[in-house]
C-alpha cells in the first residue's frame, strides 16, 4: 500500500463521521423525539413537526459511530506500528 493510504483513509472516515454528525445536529428534534420517555425530568422534543423519519435517524446514528470508531481503529492500527509492514514507503 501507498504511504497516502491510511491517512487518506483516516480522512474519509472522519468526513464521513462529520457529516453524520452535523445531520444529526440538524435533525436534533428528531433524535429526541426517538429517545424521549414519558418520565419527569426527561428530555423533551419541541414544538414543531417531524421531519425525518425515525430509520434515518438510526441510520445517521449508526454512520456516525461506524466512522468515528473505525477512525479510532485505524488510528491504534498505525500508531501501534502494524502498518509499517503492509505500507510501501517507497511509492
Amino acid at each position: 500500500m501507498p504511504l497516502w493510504f491510511f491517512p487518506a483513509l483516516l480522512g474519509l472516515f472522519a468526513i464521513i463521521s462529520l457529516g453524520a454528525g452535523l445531520w444529526l445536529l440538524l435533525h436534533m428534534r428528531d433524535v429526541v423525539r426517538m429517545v424521549s420517555g414519558r418520565h419527569e425530568g426527561e428530555l423533551v422534543p419541541g414544538p414543531g413537526r417531524r421531519r425525518a423519519p425515525t430509520s434515518a435517524v438510526w441510520l445517521a446514528l449508526a454512520i456516525f459511530n461506524t466512522g468515528w470508531i473505525a477512525c479510532a481503529l485505524i488510528w491504534v492500527f498505525v500508531i501501534g506500528g502494524d502498518a509499517n509492514a503492509v505500507t510501501d514507503a517507497s511509492t
